[in-house]
């Protein structure tokens, strides 16, 4: 599978334009005019948005404004933005101040400086009206919001692939173990998953409500606090963008996902009795029909980010859904696991190790096939995005991917210990001992700290520009 990726990525990798660039401006910057320009034009690398008629303003060296109408986006040509500017400019020196949203949802700010006469040219006048940029798609805000996001949606998706790929196989055939054991594990495992759904279910929620809110800040040039009390402002993010567009769309998929929760909760607990082996992992086929608007929430943030703007949107949106869902089966079904061989072996004692042992089995085979894939797409993904091997260390993106990369070589270093470990348990008769339970465990929850810095790496590098071939 890797050698594969690596032979993808190497036919179909040009360089990528992430982020609307500055192609050309006019007047060019720090140009010297003998009169005024009729209007001012900016163009991009592609395609951007005006959020605001304002976000496109010529101001003199007081801040005051010399538009003589608002800006715009050409018709002909969305990549080019123009305002008009008032007749015989007085001389003088002049800001032009835009912020403009690109193809994969960045606001783009930007200054040019040109003076009229025979005067100096001042600094770009960033203050007064309009002249705010709000959190950085690189700020505490944007990372932390986009990081609930991930790990809200991520863990939804481990959710169930735990139960369907682990949880599943661990009752098939049913282990041998006392009845009430068995319902005491049966009936506390299928407590934990539900908590766990409605717990994380309310971390995709706030984290899609964070998102748009700091998303509205960085678009009106506002503080969070400040798009919290535009609600005006947060519906035509939400309406005029494509990045508004999208969240929506993985909005609804949510509430599907909520929607098949709920009466898959009423079913499941139709009465108070503890659920048969064969019922353990709540249905195959309802379990799969969920996976649906989870993986439709997941390819939404693929299709929202630098993957789709790249010069092969048709390889590299899927290639970077299967990268988040991948690396949601290995960090989410770790953790659950982790959990699980803690209170199993306390609510059902031996029968309780007997079946966490199954599961840790089963997810060490899961966590091999992920975390190839991971990396196969990891590989895919980097290709797509940058123009030479030089990028990763001239470039504060590659650092970044130098980090990540870093970070997950120690994880799966843990991760192959514990491999180990439970080879020498397939091979020994009987349920694993508490010791041998409680060091995997241990070394599970250092392996889960680990890969959500990783993802909180992840939710850093959506925000940082990509290098341009």
């Amino acid at each position: 599978m890797l050698a594969l990726a690596l032979l993808a990525a190497l036919a179909f990798a040009p360089g990528a334009m992430a982020h609307a660039l500055v192609e050309q401006i006019s007047p060019a910057d720090r140009a010297r005019l003998d009169s005024g320009p009729g209007r001012v034009e900016v163009r991009f690398t592609e395609p951007v948005q005006l959020l605001q008629q304002s976000d496109l303003t010529v101001v003199d060296a007081r801040g005051e404004t010399v538009s003589s109408g608002p800006g715009t986006v050409q018709q002909a040509d969305a990549a080019v933005i123009e305002v008009p500017v008032r007749p015989r400019l007085a001389p003088g020196s002049y800001t032009v101040r835009w912020r403009v949203v690109s193809s994969d949802g960045h606001i783009i700010p930007g200054a040019s400086v040109f003076a009229v006469g025979d005067v100096p040219l001042a600094a770009p006048y960033l203050g007064g009206p309009g002249g705010g940029t709000g959190p950085t798609e690189t700020s505490a805000w944007s990372v932390t919001a986009r990081w609930v996001e991930l790990v809200g949606i991520g863990g939804l998706l481990a959710l169930l692939l735990f139960r369907v790929l682990v949880w599943r196989s661990a009752w098939r055939p049913p282990p041998r173990m006392p009845d009430g054991e068995r319902d005491a594990a049966l009936s506390w495992a299928r407590d934990a998953w539900w908590i766990g759904f409605g717990a994380l279910a309310l971390v995709a929620l706030v984290g899609e409500a964070l998102v748009l809110v700091v998303k509205t800040a960085a678009s009106m040039g506002t503080s969070v606090w400040g798009a919290l009390a535009d609600p005006a402002g947060i519906v035509r993010v939400l309406a005029d963008t494509r990045f508004g567009d999208l969240l929506q769309v993985r909005t609804l998929a949510l509430f599907v996902l909520f929607a098949l929760g709920v009466w898959r909760f009423l079913v499941e607990y139709r009465s108070d009795d503890a659920p048969e082996p064969r019922d353990a992992d709540g249905g195959l086929w309802p379990m799969l029909v969920m996976m649906v608007p989870a993986l439709v929430a997941i390819g939404s943030l693929s299709a929202q980010g630098h993957a789709s703007t790249t010069g092969t949107p048709a390889l590299q949106v899927p290639v970077d859904a299967l990268h988040a869902a991948m690396a949601s089966a290995w960090i989410g079904c770790l953790a659950i696991v982790a959990v699980y061989l803690l209170r199993l072996p306390r609510v059902a004692g031996t029968g309780g190790r007997l079946v966490g042992g199954l599961a840790l089995a089963r997810f060490s085979a899961l966590a091999v096939i992920a975390v190839a894939l991971l990396v196969a797409s990891g590989v895919v993904r980097a290709f797509g995005q940058m123009s030479s091997p030089a990028d990763l260390w001239e470039t504060s993106y590659g650092w970044t991917i130098l980090v990540k990369i870093g970070l997950l070589a120690v994880a799966i270093v843990l991760a192959l210990r514990a491999r180990r470990v439970v080879s020498a348990l397939r091979r020994r008769p009987g349920p694993p001992n508490t010791a041998t339970l409680a060091l995997v465990r241990r070394n599970a929850w250092v392996e889960v700290g680990i890969t959500l810095v990783i993802v909180a790496f992840s939710a850093l590098l959506v925000g940082q520009v990509p290098p341009i071939s």
